[in-house]
């Protein structure tokens, strides 16, 4: 297949541990990469012996932008930092057990994306069989769907990401950011599409079994945010009000950087957040308590509450 010319891309790489399939990953990404591409890395506090292997990364150029976070912050705060650092016209987060395997990997899903690529999203999909919105290209397959991508290898352009902003912060280390970020494009009239992954990207540890631990701490996590306890549902919550429009589709960080020494990065809190975390929670309360159906009388209480956060950060 001929190359086509491909546009810059920051691809920002979240790190927590998992030394194996992360040192896989970023070689595989600098072997295999043949379009212009910043690889960007950002770890969140994993053992030093990784941290150290990163730093030897850098400085043989596999890694182009690497940050090293003095703790975990979660998975939305390490790629919309890594976002942040490069300016590029398309911004991609790759997995740290996602592995290219073909040399015109990221040839093929831009050529494959074709034009869309200026007015949706894309993230990948494995081994789809299913022929409903489904188009054959010259370069691969696509298929349009209607809310949700997986955001194992997911891409966004600039002007999108300008009009919808970046991951939330709202889901601690580990939540529903990339099902968050498709609900804000979903209501924002922006498509979504994924591409046929199987002969470009291969993941690490597929049946979760080499990871088991891991793997049920984030199946944990997920269900605290979408669980019905009275701390718990802050993704149910958030989809309720952006259906509704009471809360804003860019939603604003969590996180901002504090200091920087060379490639170690220490963070803090936006005070404007955490006035919009009060209300969240208020709001969460509300919401629970009114079975998660809320009449008009609790929509106006929430509007009001996400209203005054909204106007003191503004101020």
């Amino acid at each position: 297949m001929a190359h086509r010319i491909c546009p810059l891309t920051n691809i920002t790489v979240p790190v927590f541990n998992r030394p194996d399939e992360t040192l896989a990953t970023l070689t595989a990404l600098r072997a295999k990469t043949r379009s212009p591409f910043i690889l960007t890395v950002v770890d969140n506090g994993s053992e030093a012996d990784l941290r150290k292997e990163l730093l030897h990364l850098q400085d043989k150029k596999v890694i182009d932008k690497l940050f090293i976070l003095d703790r975990n912050y979660g998975v939305s705060c390490a790629c919309n930092l890594g976002w942040k650092s490069a300016d590029a016209p398309f911004f991609m987060k790759v997995d740290n057990d996602i592995k290219p395997i073909a040399d015109n990997w990221l040839e093929s899903i831009y050529s494959a994306w074709g034009t869309y690529r200026y007015s949706s999203i894309t993230g990948p999909v494995w081994n789809c069989a299913s022929p409903h919105n489904r188009f054959d290209t010259a370069y691969g397959t696509m298929w349009s769907m209607p809310v949700s991508l997986s955001g194992e290898g997911f891409i966004v352009g600039k002007k999108i990401r300008e009009r919808i902003g970046y991951f939330s912060e709202d889901y601690g280390l580990y939540g529903e950011e990339d099902a968050d970020y498709c609900l804000r494009c979903h209501h924002a009239g922006i498509r979504k599409f994924s591409y046929e992954a199987a002969d470009l990207l291969e993941r690490l540890d597929a049946d979760g079994g080499k990871h088991a631990e891991y793997n049920a701490w984030k199946i944990a996590t997920h269900s605290r945010n979408v669980g019905s306890k009275k701390d718990e549902g802050i993704f149910a919550l958030n989809v309720f009000l952006y259906e509704h429009g009471l809360r804003a589709l860019n939603v604003p960080l969590k996180y901002e950087v504090e200091s920087i020494r060379g490639s170690y990065v220490e963070m803090r809190e936006n005070d404007d957040y955490g006035r919009l975390h009060g209300a969240l929670s208020y709001c969460l309360a509300l919401f629970n308590e009114s079975g998660r159906k809320p009449d008009a009388g609790t929509m106006d209480k929430m509007r009001a509450t996400l209203g005054r956060a909204s106007r003191h950060a503004t101020q």
